[in-house]
């Protein structure tokens, strides 16, 4: 858990699959002198122990809950990256007088965009080998444009983790539908995207009242191989 700073409007960061809190700390660094950030690490990653029973996206979205319970956040603005997208926009949407802006960093988009025998191909590579299979994928798109010390980073925790947590989250991840979910959020929701990511198929050109950003010039880790920019974007949007 990193929690700094103080004020009126907390943020509340969630990281991405194989991704731990520090993914954060720059972010946090800057924005600490002015509010109160908070982030942790999702059951089975980082230093935190594993989930009780299946992983999904939904039971991470209790992780959530939890620590926005212990560290006293009624209401905060929620900013999540990937995977930690997708948990955000379920929290959001079960507790949406909880979330006072929603903001996706570089989120996965809706079903549909992978041809159904694509996505079939990809869940039995899952099935076989779920740490070649986000290597995989990783090096044919999310790390074309990245830093080398973030591919290393990403590729490190990704080992370190238990084969179902890989295998079960990546499922989970693919069939998660996020237009349908983000549905029954009313509140201001925005993206933060690379350029990669701002495809037709993308979240925010899928879900009408998504008001993005796009930051060129890296990979899918937005946060860790621009931060400046990012933090920068983010900065905007908190102000909006």
């Amino acid at each position: 858990m990193d929690s700094r700073g103080s004020g009126d409007e907390p943020v509340l960061f969630l990281h991405s699959f194989a991704g731990d809190s520090t993914h954060w700390a720059p972010v946090l660094e800057a924005l600490a002198p002015k509010r109160r950030v908070v982030a942790f690490d999702f059951s089975g990653h980082g230093l935190s122990p594993a989930a009780r029973g299946k992983y999904s996206i939904r039971r991470l979205a209790a992780d959530v809950l939890t620590v926005a319970n212990s560290q006293n956040l009624e209401s905060f603005v929620l900013v999540g990256h990937s995977m930690g997208a997708l948990v955000a926009a379920e929290f959001a949407a079960a507790g949406p007088q909880r979330v006072r802006k929603l903001i996706l960093v570089d989120p996965p988009p809706g079903p549909g965009a992978m041809p159904p025998e694509v996505l079939r191909q990809t869940h039995a590579a899952v099935a076989a080998d779920p740490y070649a299979a986000a290597e995989n994928f990783w090096k044919q798109s999310a790390f074309v444009g990245s830093r080398p010390e973030t591919e290393r980073r990403l590729l490190t925790a990704l080992r370190k983790m238990a084969r179902n947590a890989a295998a079960e989250l990546t499922d989970d991840s693919l069939n998660y539908d996020a237009r349908v979910t983000l549905r029954d959020y009313p509140g201001p929701k925005f993206a933060i995207v690379s350029s990669a990511n701002d495809t037709p198929q993308s979240l925010h050109n899928v879900v009408p009242d998504i008001e993005y950003a796009v930051i060129p010039g890296t990979g899918h880790w937005i946060h860790l191989d621009r931060p400046n920019e990012f933090i920068a974007v983010l900065e905007r949007l908190l102000r909006r």
